[in-house]
């Protein structure tokens, strides 16, 4: 990175701690898929293809990891069904309302307690070239 460079930083990384929640939700594979597929439009952003999913079976591990793709980085999800709980980030380069993220968070999977953080990403990312690349996309 040149000396005088501009920077600014990339975008926001959102972590949530998530316990209490509906041991039966956090293992149903179809719901965990539903709940990928929507939050990116309804929080403005754009899937790059459908979510990927797996499940674990082994008591230790035992729940679903899920993550979409999309044009401003990822969503994902690891949960943990016999412990009740589950960590999940939304990380974009593009501002998005966390209240959104939230709240259908809480809602969907039962939700009792919630840890959220909110963390801002690359904060020497250089400008210019980033700058350049969103005119063009609009341009187009």
């Amino acid at each position: 990175m040149r000396q005088n460079q501009k920077t600014h930083a990339y975008g926001p990384h959102l972590l949530l701690d998530c316990y209490g929640a509906d041991s039966d939700k956090l293992a149903d594979v179809g719901l965990v898929f539903r709940f990928l597929d929507k939050l990116p439009e309804l929080i403005g952003m754009q899937k790059i293809g459908p979510p990927q999913i797996a499940k674990f079976d082994d008591p230790k591990i035992a729940g679903v990891t899920g993550i979409v793709m999309i044009v401003t980085s990822h969503i994902s999800i690891h949960t943990y069904a016999l412990k009740k709980c589950f960590f999940m980030d939304v990380f974009s380069c593009q501002e998005f309302d966390r209240k959104a993220v939230e709240k259908h968070t809480r809602t969907t999977f039962g939700v009792t307690h919630m840890e959220s953080r909110l963390v801002s990403r690359g904060k020497k990312f250089p400008v210019e070239n980033f700058l350049r690349q969103i005119q063009k996309k609009r341009q187009s």
